[in-house]
């Protein structure tokens, strides 16, 4: 159960998740600037009216004072044809000249400051017991003989009809937005799922290739752009896993045979000596020949064991300075005879070098190429070694001379059992997995071994970079 609630969610939830997120806030912000412009909109006519107000009460005012009657006689005509605005009209000792009926301007703040003119900013809400209003308190300023007359002028307007209003109009914003959100949200699972097509279709087609059909390719035309890397990975990895196939194919029928032929040895022998009464020289003689077949079985066993250790990493090399001529130049000692067998001129050359890695590795290497290039080299022919050191790498390069190793064949020559001879022939002296151990043992440290064929030579090349 905690591993099914911690396991990814799935990308179209993700999706539609973020799409639903993204939509109803871009919806709700939409949805506040609008109301928030209605609202402004609603200020500054309140304003303006109130302006109006103004304007009209600070009119009856200097007709009163030029008049030289009291302003409570004219102001209660200085309004007309506005509806659910009120007004309120006291000198600075709070002596109250007028006050319009319907509106109680006793609940007005005491502390609310006083201005000049009417702006948006400056209007203030407050709720005289039964209505809520919007309102402002001036300061009018009239000539009465030469005298300026100060007054207190609140005008106000009934907000009860825009905030019925401001709520039904906010309550069915918010209904549309919502039903919006959850239109959009549908679509775009719908435009989600509709986009994840090609997806399943790549998915039901790789679910139908099997190991029996790894030269199937899918076509990168075939699937939208975005995915068309995804195909192209695809198609390497089937690559990569037909020549793994391919190849654990060849080993398997290279291994048996290899092994067929010295257990058909053994048991031929044995039955052979079983077949009639022998004398002990005889049963010594057979029991030797088992002993070679046997230890060539053990031979190969030992350096398939060693391939698979080197391969995932279960070997580490005892690294140090190794003096690279003078190991060459003891393995040279030691393939004399076998070469001297053929008249074959064993040369080693270039400068002395110093290589950091496994010494016994290295020697092994060397001696798998120094023997293949004696076993494939024409009689009263020369195998060259050469040392080489420049440009921040160090080769050891062993030479021969023969036919040459057509490109078919030259990059595989370190696969294992691998021959370019299809007769399946192999002569005594190995099991076809030296070049294998070889590049194996070098590649663990560090370097690498390449293999080049041309104009009667061919070359094996240890490089490590310097």
């Amino acid at each position: 159960m905690s591993k099914e609630l911690s396991s990814p969610k799935s990308i179209a939830f993700r999706s539609t998740v973020f799409v639903g997120v993204a939509v109803i806030f871009c919806l709700s912000v939409m949805n506040l600037v609008v109301i928030h412009s209605i609202q402004q909109h609603f200020a500054d006519q309140d304003a303006d009216e109130l302006n109006v107000m103004f304007l009209a009460i600070k009119s009856k005012l200097t007709q009163a004072a030029l008049n030289n009657i009291s302003p409570s006689e004219t102001l209660f005509e200085a309004v007309s044809g506005h509806h659910d605005v009120f007004y309120h009209v006291e000198k600075p000792t709070g002596e109250v000249l007028y006050s319009s009926q319907g509106a109680n301007f006793s609940n007005y703040p005491s502390d609310a400051l006083t201005f000049s003119k009417v702006s948006p900013s400056n209007l203030l809400l407050f709720h005289d017991g039964q209505h809520v209003l919007r309102a402002i308190k001036l300061k009018a300023t009239v000539k009465n003989e030469n005298i300026d007359e100060a007054f207190n002028v609140i005008v106000a307007s009934n907000m009860e009809f825009h905030m019925s209003y401001l709520t039904k109009f906010t309550r069915t914003l918010w209904s549309i937005i919502l039903f919006a959100a959850v239109i959009t949200i549908m679509a775009a699972r719908f435009a989600i799922h509709k986009g994840h097509s090609p997806l399943r279709k790549l998915t039901h087609k790789i679910e139908s290739i099997s190991a029996d059909q790894l030269d199937s390719r899918l076509n990168p035309l075939d699937v939208p752009v975005e995915l068309s890397v995804l195909v192209q990975s695809f198609n390497t990895m089937l690559h990569r896993l037909e020549d793994g196939f391919e190849r654990l194919s060849y080993f398997s029928a290279d291994i048996a045979h290899e092994l067929r032929t010295p257990i058909t040895n053994l048991t031929t022998q044995t039955q052979v000596m079983l077949s009639k009464p022998r004398s002990n020289e005889e049963y010594k003689d057979i029991l030797y020949s088992n002993l070679e077949e046997y230890d060539r079985m053990t031979k190969m066993v030992s350096d398939m064991l060693l391939l698979a250790q080197t391969e995932h990493g279960l070997i580490k090399p005892n690294k140090d300075v190794v003096a690279v001529n003078k190991e060459i130049k003891e393995l040279l000692e030691y393939f004399e005879l076998l070469a001297d067998e053929r008249n074959i001129k064993l040369v080693m050359k270039g400068p002395t070098i110093e290589i950091f890695c496994d010494k016994i590795m290295l020697r092994q290497a060397l001696s798998n190429l120094i023997s293949n290039a004696i076993r494939h080299s024409p009689n009263d022919d020369e195998v060259i070694v050469q040392t080489q050191s420049s440009q921040g790498s160090i080769t050891i390069a062993i030479s021969n001379h023969g036919e040459p190793v057509s490109k078919e064949h030259i990059n595989r020559l370190f696969d294992r059992f691998y021959r370019t001879d299809p007769s399946r022939k192999r002569d005594s002296q190995g099991a076809g997995l030296g070049l294998t151990i070889a590049r194996s043992v070098i590649k663990v440290n560090g370097g690498d071994i390449i293999a080049e064929s041309s104009n009667q030579t061919t070359r094996f090349t240890i490089v490590f970079d310097g």
